[in-house]
């Protein structure tokens, strides 16, 4: 298939530009596009276009755009032609879609039904996000049929950035085609099809969003979550006053809340990584983040969340201990947690009330003379 051929061909010789004598990867510039780039942009979308519309179905009930990068930053490693579903998603950063992804050393390219990293990526950071997308690619793959000469799970795009790594980890089922095989129109479209229809059989199985089907994040990777999250989240602000209450998890631990570490990231920025008890409290260095490794900890924990119409999953209820503090928080006797956590709680008091967090001393206390479960 020409196309493919051309991007296997070209895309690597155009990807360097030389600037006042110094090599650099290309700056995508406004009008400056190049062939190549148009075959990916144009040319492969159009073509896609054409075999869904062969098919029977709508094609402006698709989204279907290809990119090699954003126009005033470099050139894509991995460049992508995305076939977006658009009642499941409009953007490549969330959902599930089919896409073809061509390898960063343009030795393969992939026509995947796979997933967003970004949405992965902003509520478990890098590490736990690739753990969380494979996970879900897993629960998906177990309700297909996987067809001959597919891939389930997954792939190798010879990825060396992160969001390169987000689609090798969150492929669902995918079609491998590599530099210099022989690819016919028929065979591409054939394949294209069956992605399709298996993409379909996934919304009317497992609905318009995948992440309603993983599992409560474990309490280890949610802090190992936020604290990551804490080293690479920009200052963010929040909206003013409560907020909806959080989703609560499918699954095995139906019925609890979901907890978003990107919300602890901020109340650990907030404390500089250190425990709010004692400041002097000793913890470890991450090996993660080379900064003091604190936990995150719910004050009114969220095991409450139904006595309230508000979310509690708010940097104002939570707060940064050393591990030494928060397994006291968890399991030690009410009289050696009275003085730590009301200091505390006086200290939040005003913050609580300004997300509609409206509680005293005593209803907390009589919380915590109870079990506390685990954030």
């Amino acid at each position: 298939m020409r196309e493919l051929d051309k991007v296997f061909e070209d895309y690597l010789p155009n990807s360097e530009q030389v600037v006042a004598g110094v090599k650099s990867r290309r700056k995508l510039t406004s009008g400056n596009e190049l062939a190549v780039d148009a075959t990916i942009t144009k040319d492969l979308p159009k073509l896609i276009e054409q075999i869904i519309f062969d098919s029977g179905r709508a094609a402006k009930k698709y989204r279907i755009y290809g990119s090699v990068g954003q126009i005033n930053w470099t050139l894509a490693y991995i460049p992508w032609v995305a076939i977006l579903l658009r009642d499941i998603t409009t953007s490549t950063e969330r959902g599930y879609y089919v896409v073809l992804l061509f390898s960063q050393d343009m030795q393969n390219c992939f026509l995947s039904l796979n997933q967003g990293f970004t949405q992965f990526r902003e509520a478990f950071g890098d590490k736990i996000g690739n753990k969380k997308i494979a996970q879900v690619a897993r629960l998906a793959i177990q309700t297909l049929h996987v067809p001959t000469d597919f891939i389930a799970g997954p792939l190798d795009l010879a990825a060396t950035k992160p969001l390169g790594k987000g689609y090798e980890s969150g492929a669902i089922i995918s079609r491998r085609y590599r530099a210099g095989d022989e690819v016919s129109i028929d065979k591409f479209r054939k394949d294209l099809v069956q992605l399709l229809n298996l993409y379909d059989e996934l919304v009317t199985k497992l609905g318009s969003n995948l992440l309603d089907h993983l599992d409560l994040i474990s309490s280890d990777d949610y802090q190992e979550a936020a604290n990551e999250i804490a080293t690479e989240l920009p200052s963010k602000s929040l909206p003013d006053g409560g907020l909806p209450p959080p989703p609560k998890v499918n699954g095995k631990q139906a019925g609890k809340y979901k907890r978003n570490p990107e919300m602890a990231a901020i109340a650990i920025q907030a404390a500089s990584h250190q425990c709010e008890v004692e400041p002097t409290h000793l913890t470890f260095t991450s090996r993660k983040t080379k900064k003091p490794f604190v936990e995150a900890h719910h004050l009114v924990p969220m095991q409450c969340q139904d006595q309230f119409e508000v979310s509690l999953d708010v940097p104002e209820n939570i707060v940064a201990l050393c591990p030494g503090c928060h397994r006291k928080f968890h399991h030690a006797r009410f009289g050696e947690l009275k003085l730590p956590l009301g200091t505390l709680l006086s200290a939040r008091i005003k913050a609580l009330k300004s997300r509609q967090i409206i509680t005293d001393h005593g209803a907390v206390h009589k919380i915590y003379k109870g079990d506390v479960d685990e954030d």
